[in-house]
C-alpha cells in the first residue's frame, strides 16, 4: 500500500506543479479550447490523488486512537486540498462542459 501512496504522491506533486507552471502557457501551446480540457485534467488529477491521499493518511491515524482528535500536518494539508481542489475543479468542469 505504501508504494501506491508513493506513486500518488508523485501524481500529484507533479500535477499540482504543471497546473500552477502551466496555466499561462496552456492557452498559447494548445489554443484556448485545448488548454481548458488540459487545465480539467490536472485538476481531477489533483482531487484524486489528494483525496486518495487523505484518505489512507485518515486510516493510518484514527480518530479514537488520538488523545484530543487531532489531525495530524499531512491529514490537514491533503484534506484541504482535496476540498478546495474539489469544489474549484467543479466548477471550472462545468464551464469547460458548458
Amino acid at each position: 500500500m505504501e508504494s501506491v501512496v508513493r506513486v500518488l504522491n508523485i501524481v500529484f506533486w507533479v500535477a499540482a506543479a504543471l497546473f500552477v507552471a502551466f496555466s499561462g502557457l496552456t492557452e498559447r501551446l494548445f489554443g484556448d479550447s485545448d488548454a481548458q480540457v488540459v487545465k480539467a485534467i490536472l485538476i481531477v488529477l489533483v482531487v484524486i490523488c489528494s483525496g486518495a491521499i487523505a484518505l489512507y493518511e485518515f486510516r493510518l491515524n484514527p480518530m479514537a486512537d488520538t488523545e484530543r482528535g487531532e489531525w495530524t500536518g499531512r491529514q490537514l494539508f491533503y484534506a484541504l486540498v482535496f476540498t478546495i481542489t474539489f469544489f474549484v475543479g467543479f466548477i471550472f468542469v462545468l464551464t469547460v462542459i458548458f
